[in-house]
């Protein structure tokens, strides 16, 4: 059986500290770049909706709750300046299925709250059109 992509970024991502691991790859920084901006899109961040950060973090890229903080500060610090969509054009070049998890994780946390907000609708709607993938493929089973 094969390795997914998230058992191989996890087995990478195993002994260096979370910021160094975030650090050292574009993709996973702008990932959690554009988690962020999807939870503050509509202004407040709710704890629903941090908490879907933690998870995903946590169970796709080996950064646990407690270096998380440490996480947050490095993207504050580095991605102050990026935008939504600068973040997204750093997965021009990842395979189709990354692009889908991405958006899925996106829509996991516009809707934690359980209120998706137009803005966050909006943001995810251009993340996708930047990355190709229509809703049918993004709601498709893969």
């Amino acid at each position: 059986m094969s390795e997914s992509i998230f058992d191989r970024i996890t087995a990478f991502l195993g002994s260096k500290s979370a910021v160094q691991k975030v650090a050292d790859d574009p993709v996973l920084t702008a990932e959690l770049l554009l988690l962020l901006h999807v939870a503050l899109a509509d202004g407040k961040t709710e704890k629903s909706e941090y908490a879907a950060i933690l998870r995903i973090a946590s169970t796709d890229f080996g950064i646990s709750p407690d270096e998380f903080s440490e996480v947050a500060e490095y993207l504050k610090d580095f991605g102050y300046e990026t935008s939504s969509e600068q973040a997204a054009l750093a997965f021009a070049d990842v395979p189709f299925e990354r692009k889908v998890m991405l958006l899925r994780h996106l829509l996991a946390i516009a809707n934690a709250d359980d209120d998706l907000d137009p803005k966050e609708a909006n943001l995810i709607r251009r993340t996708a059109d930047l990355l190709g993938v229509t809703p049918e493929e993004l709601h498709k089973s893969h």
